[in-house]
């Protein structure tokens, strides 16, 4: 009798078969978006029009909106736009890559906190030296939690902000760095991180609405004029 065994495999799970040679059935210009949609999708995940706008509608349940972010590359490229493609994914069926964007999102914030806020030793800002001497190295290399206690610490967020950073934290250690974690509650996790990423995003730069103007917070004025962003009006 055989010891043969029989193990069900996934297909060619990385390749898509109507670009990839020798499979490949069309050409490039002739690849349809449905095609396209089906490859960016989770397998198994609904990928027509209905479903994406489905997760759409899913995920844009936040209380607090971002609706509107200064024009500032670094602000851009490291917060707003992490955060449409965290949605993105989600729209995709990636829910880990919503988390991990989010978290990244969420360490990117805690490091701007630190930049933008009157952090000084003996009545003068902080260098990196100091930073190393009263910390144990310099704020961006610390760990997320070792920021997110200091920053506490100096009244730079209060507690409600500190639980949104730590909703990420929590909900990112699980998925990113546990093997046991099932993925049962994924999709209602990465609405959660989602929600709380851009909570703090807008906590840090401010957008309240004052006779008809959009009132960002001074410590991001100070920022953006730092960078050449604030402008006088005619």
């Amino acid at each position: 009798m055989s010891d043969d065994k029989l193990v069900e495999v996934y297909l060619n799970p990385l390749q898509f078969l109507e670009l990839d040679e020798p499979w490949a059935s069309v050409k490039s210009e002739e690849v349809s978006p449905e095609s396209v949609l089906k490859f960016l999708c989770s397998p198994g995940i609904g990928s027509n029009i209905e479903d994406i706008i489905s997760r759409y509608k899913e995920i844009s349940i936040e209380k607090i909106r971002l609706f509107a972010a200064p024009n500032e590359q670094r602000i851009l490229d490291k917060l707003v736009w992490q955060l449409r493609q965290a949605k993105a994914g989600y729209m995709c069926g990636n829910y880990i890559g919503t988390i991990a964007l989010c978290g990244m999102v969420s360490e990117m914030v805690a490091v701007l906190l630190f930049e933008i806020s009157d952090f000084k030793l003996n009545n003068q800002a902080m260098l990196e030296k100091d930073q190393r001497a009263v910390f144990g190295n310099t704020f961006e290399k610390l760990g997320q939690e070792r920021r997110i206690q200091i920053l506490l610490s100096y009244g730079i967020i209060n507690n409600e902000i500190k639980s949104f950073f730590d909703k990420i934290s929590i909900i990112r250690r699980r998925y990113l760095h546990y093997w046991s974690e099932d993925h049962d509650r994924l999709s209602s996790d990465a609405i959660i991180c989602y929600e709380a990423a851009v909570s703090i995003v807008v906590s840090a730069i401010g957008q309240k609405v004052q006779g008809g103007k959009i009132i960002l917070n001074p410590s991001i004025i100070r920022y953006l004029n730092k960078y050449g962003q604030v402008k006088d009006m005619d």
